[in-house]
């Protein structure tokens, strides 16, 4: 049974905060002048034809078809942690199984046998997203390259649950990290072609490419 736009709109700050995304960011990236467009679409006051709604769909990472199912539980559930040595091993198997879904020879990184030297020592910083019965579905840390500039690392996400707004979530945690640092410039080497849905995947938040297999945004 189709859900009133009260029930929508209670779904999509569902997902929203699921997200880890803000009303402000959510309106920046829809085009709407402040963040009251959000609210009103969240508390049921405005009506959403379906363009907006699918453009909803787009920048939440889900089928526009849940807005109305309210089916929340198919999505899965995580929480975004500080990294800890525990989680290290799960932490490489998942990033290497991701390597191998890209059609990519495994190999392991060796800033990851020792996240805590190469990252958190530095005073940068390193996460990791866990999902059910505790094992690692994603991760993602940056150094800082200059004054005021961080490069981003290791964003992976467990093949199978791709386009189910992880990669957002841990995007989204370092962008603000990293804002709240007072850094102004966020960065990322994309690699070859395998990488190319990566590529893509940072272009849809405002980073544009600025040397090969470079791109950043201002933040």
């Amino acid at each position: 049974m189709n859900k009133n736009k009260k029930d929508v709109g209670l779904t999509i700050k569902q997902i929203r905060k699921e997200r880890g995304i803000s009303q402000e960011e959510l309106s920046k990236k829809m085009g709407f002048k402040d963040h009251s467009g959000i609210t009103k679409i969240e508390t049921g006051q405005n009506d959403v034809n379906s363009e907006t709604l699918m453009e909803l769909a787009k920048y939440l990472e889900v089928n526009v078809g849940i807005f109305f199912t309210g089916k929340t539980s198919a999505l899965p559930e995580f929480k975004i942690i500080q990294y800890k040595d525990c989680y290290r091993d799960d932490m490489i198997f998942m990033v290497l199984s991701a390597e191998d879904a890209l059609k990519k020879i495994p190999s392991i990184n060796p800033d990851l046998l020792d996240v805590k030297t190469n990252y958190i020592d530095k005073g940068d910083m390193f996460w990791v997203a866990i999902g059910e019965n505790n094992r690692v579905v994603g991760c993602v840390g940056y150094e800082t390259i200059k004054p005021l500039e961080a490069r981003l690392h290791r964003l992976y996400v467990k093949s199978e649950l791709k386009r189910q707004g992880i990669g957002t979530a841990l995007l989204n945690v370092a962008i603000k990290h990293v804002r709240e640092k007072g850094y102004n410039k966020i960065s990322i080497h994309t690699g070859d072609e395998k990488y190319l849905e990566s590529k893509l995947f940072y272009k849809a938040f405002d980073f544009v490419e600025v040397a090969h297999n470079i791109i950043e945004k201002n933040i």
